[in-house]
């Protein structure tokens, strides 16, 4: 028997870190896929300069060459779209294409940057109508690949295939580089360039130059466009996903707290089970410290083994979390095309870091109270069970804990530089909770005993008489399962109002028929929009009523990203498409340049309803009333179309809204649009409706498995907690067995007991997760997102945890009284 604990403690540590390693792992491939995404195709960009209303007129490079004289600087004018692989007859689900970035760049100042060109591209490789392609493609000169522009499926010529060479950057497999003039030709976007890539030359002659091109650039723009360094670009990167990935963490690390109950009762039985030997050692004179030394050694060893197994568990989980982290990543903030994680080196040490501090930590009071009792309790089988110290019984000190989470849960969010707020209070504010409901979750241990009025009978009576002074295993027993179902229920909580409110949201604003985008629209980073000529021919349709196109342009306001959207104002006011916040005064609320803000913007940029709000490009509009929006974290602001084109430049629709005339079908229009425009894709109301809550399902899909993990945790160290109890109590059991009881009479008395602990630590876990529930919508939810939930309470799901929970407690305990009951205590004394 002694092996098989060690060997699921050994698993235990397996499991906790490798949880934690696998979110990690998941978390930052995704993320570096979307960096990847948004990089510079040159090495290393000293400066980018992009337009601050939308693109560089291409005739401003030569203010900015000649701002610049003769400086040893290189000017990349760049083109960019994204575009997905056009596929015949394919319609997936949103987010479910590839999505690639086709650059147009000058190729002779490429050529001229020796060392910072993607690898393979030379004279040779040029061509002026060709795209060039990464060999990870397999694709060769002259191959036709198709791909969706906007609204267009355009054929374009692969011209060369790019190899990799050691020491030179290479293409990325998601890029495809065209030479400028051709790329605006195919994009549509000939005398204008979306960016310039500044690269300047280094030197001991020059040792100011970066910092002095960047003041000469920014000194000219008058406002036409902005000035960023390369590490501008990567933080934005990081501060776009950066809530949405501390989250994950912070979840991932509950599981691994939660744990690290269930390896202190692992390790805890460890010591019961060498009672008899430390009291021999203790006869002979072995000190107390070398004997605490030798059971943190011990743990220690098995860290190490459970760490190294944790690296291996928590690779192959990345491999299956960072699919379902990437696909979120793509619908809230830009494609990531990452589908695998590698493990490094300092992510494995981290790993096995955590594996060992747990270890020690939760080996040393067992270590110390095995070290620290007389040799007499040790030996024989008249050893009293050991019913906690001072602190293990303060359920006071879970009471105060709670207490001061409620006060945690007053204090605002934490905000960085780049607007993102963390609301590590709120944070602190649930650890705090779950430690004192884990603490005084005890207090209901003892009411279990009334049980036994309910139906009386011996094994019943027995089982339930254990817990009338609780020892420090069973408080730990029922810490730990308290703990995990207020996780659960906590979360179960929040998707619960997650669900309902979205429901509420898309039955206020999806009033349309039929919903029309680019087929391209496949992630948040989408450039994929729908010319005015195409929406003009969809005005123009016999079965359509009335069009309304949405327009986007995205922005950096105070060095964060944002939006503008432009609607039509009279069709919002018509159909009441704005579920209200704070409703506008005025309901022409566009009069007098007003615009309109949701929550998320409101929140980020702690904006209020009157406040006057300068837009780049010197514009100026006043915020009239705030929306809530469930789809946009980063905040927008939304003036009528008319400004829009006339301030952005802009008449290409990011969205359609259609609405059909009586007796026309949508799915028929749907059909016939799809087919006549294969470029787009066109959604029925029920269709989007359904993509827009599979969507949201997928957001929480990781949450789950965190949320199952938990509770397995806490119903497995209820298992140990008992068969560590019965090591102790194996004098009782001899006795019962001499009085004539049965195996299975022994069982039941376990069960019992394990229910009883069940019932407690379940019926507190469910209390204390509609607080955490509550924190996490009104608190954690908020602060980081801006959104505003309505409370939803998941009765059956809660109700099926609680039964759950309680029934498995109980197999578990009777599983072990099985155990015990075979085991011949008498041969061991």
């Amino acid at each position: 028997m002694a092996w098989r604990q060690q060997v699921a403690l050994v698993l235990i540590l397996a499991l906790g870190s490798g949880v934690y390693l696998a979110m990690r792992l998941a978390n930052r491939a995704a993320l570096s896929g979307f960096e990847q995404f948004t990089s510079s195709i040159t090495r290393q960009t000293d400066w980018t300069v992009t337009g601050t209303t939308g693109a560089l007129q291409e005739a401003w490079l030569r203010e900015m060459r000649d701002a610049l004289a003769e400086r040893p600087v290189h000017l990349l004018p760049v083109v960019e779209e994204t575009v997905m692989p056009y596929v015949p007859g394919r319609k997936g689900e949103i987010g479910s294409q590839a999505t690639w970035r086709l650059i147009g760049t000058d190729f002779i100042s490429l050529l001229n940057l020796r060392g910072q060109a993607p690898s393979g591209l030379d004279g040779r490789t040029r061509s002026p109508e060709g795209v060039l392609v990464s060999d990870k493609r397999n694709l060769r000169v002259g191959d036709d690949l198709q791909v969706v522009i906007h609204e267009r499926v355009v054929t374009l010529k692969v011209g060369g295939v790019i190899s990799e060479v050691p020491g030179v950057p290479a293409l990325p497999d998601t890029m495809l580089i065209m030479d400028l003039p051709a790329a605006q030709q195919v994009m549509q976007r000939e005398g204008k360039v979306d960016r310039v890539e500044v690269v300047v030359q280094q030197g001991e002659a020059f040792p100011q130059l970066r910092e002095e091109c960047g003041e000469l650039l920014q000194g000219i723009a008058k406002d036409r466009w902005q000035v960023s360094g390369a590490e501008d670009r990567r933080a934005l990167a990081g501060t776009m996903t950066e809530a949405f990935r501390l989250n994950l963490t912070i979840l991932s690390l509950l599981a691994l707290f939660v744990g690290g109950y269930l390896i202190f009762q692992a390790l805890d039985g460890v010591v019961i089970r060498r009672r008899e030997e430390i009291g021999v050692l203790k006869s002979l004179g072995v000190r107390d410290a070398e004997i605490q030394r030798a059971f943190l050694i011990e743990s220690i060893l098995l860290g190490l083994i459970g760490g190294g197994l944790g690296l291996l568990i928590g690779w192959l989980g990345a491999q299956g979390a960072v699919v379902g982290v990437s696909k979120t990543v793509n619908a809230l903030y830009g494609a990531s095309s990452v589908q695998s994680a590698s493990l490094n080196l300092g992510e494995a040490a981290l790993s096995m870091g955590i594996a060992l501090v747990t270890s020690w930590i939760a080996a040393w009071w067992p270590a110390r109270e095995a070290a620290r009792t007389p040799p007499v309790h040790m030996l024989g089988r008249k050893s009293a069970t050991f019913t906690g110290g001072l602190w293990w019984r303060a359920e006071w000190l879970g009471w105060a804990l709670m207490a001061v989470a409620l006060v945690l849960a007053q204090i605002g969010p934490w905000r960085s530089a780049g607007g993102t707020r963390i609301p590590l209070a709120a944070y602190a504010a649930a650890l705090c909770w779950l430690l004192g409901t884990g603490l005084a979750a005890a207090w209901l241990i003892r009411p279990m005993r009334h049980l036994s009025s309910v139906w009386d009978t011996v094994t019943l009576r027995l089982g339930i008489s254990h817990l009338r002074q609780p020892t420090v295993r069973h408080r730990f027993a029922v810490a730990a399962l308290a703990s995990a179902v207020a996780m659960t229920a906590g979360m179960a909580i929040m998707v619960a109002s997650f669900d309902a409110t979205m429901r509420g949201w898309i039955e206020r604003t999806m009033k349309a028929d039929l919903y029309v985008s680019s087929a391209g629209a496949q992630s948040a980073s989408s450039t994929h929009q729908i010319s005015a000529e195409t929406v003009r021919e969809l005005r123009e349709l016999p079965e359509i009523s009335e069009v309304a196109a949405l327009h986007v342009r995205k922005i950096t306001l105070q060095g964060a990203p944002t939006m503008v959207m432009g609607v039509d104002a009279r069709y919002t006011q018509r159909h009441e498409i704005f579920a209200w916040v704070q409703k506008p005064d005025a309901s022409e609320w566009w009069q007098n340049n007003g615009a309109l803000m949701n929550e998320s913007f409101a929140e980020r940029y702690s904006m209020k309803v009157g406040d006057d709000l300068d837009l780049p490009g010197g514009h100026r509009v006043k915020l009239a009333g705030i929306y809530a929006d469930y789809g946009n974290e980063r905040g927008s602001v939304t003036i009528t179309e008319e400004l829009f084109r006339q301030w952005f430049e802009g008449d290409m629709a990011w969205r359609v809204a259609l609405f059909v005339k009586p007796g026309a079908n949508a799915e028929a229009v749907a059909q016939s649009l799809s087919e006549r425009h294969p470029g787009l894709s066109v959604f029925t109301n029920a269709h989007l409706r359904s993509e827009a809550l599979r969507i949201f399902r997928q957001t929480f899909s990781v949450t789950y498995a965190l949320e199952v993990i938990g509770v397995f945790v806490a119903v497995a160290g209820l298992g140990l907690a008992l068969a560590s109890l019965l090591l102790e109590r194996r004098a009782d059991l001899s006795t019962l067995r001499s009085l004539g009881m049965t195996g299975r009479q022994i069982a039941r008395t376990s069960a019992w007991e394990g229910a009883g602990v069940a019932i407690a630590g379940a019926v507190m876990g469910l209390v204390s997760g509609g607080w955490l529930g509550w924190l996490l919508i009104y608190r954690v939810n908020k602060q980081c997102f801006g959104w505003t939930l309505g409370l939803a309470v998941p009765w059956a799901q809660i109700i099926g945890l609680l039964a759950a929970v309680v029934l498995v407690g109980a197999l578990i305990a009777s599983l072990v009284g099985k155990w015990a009951a075979k085991m011949r205590w008498e041969e061991q004394e």
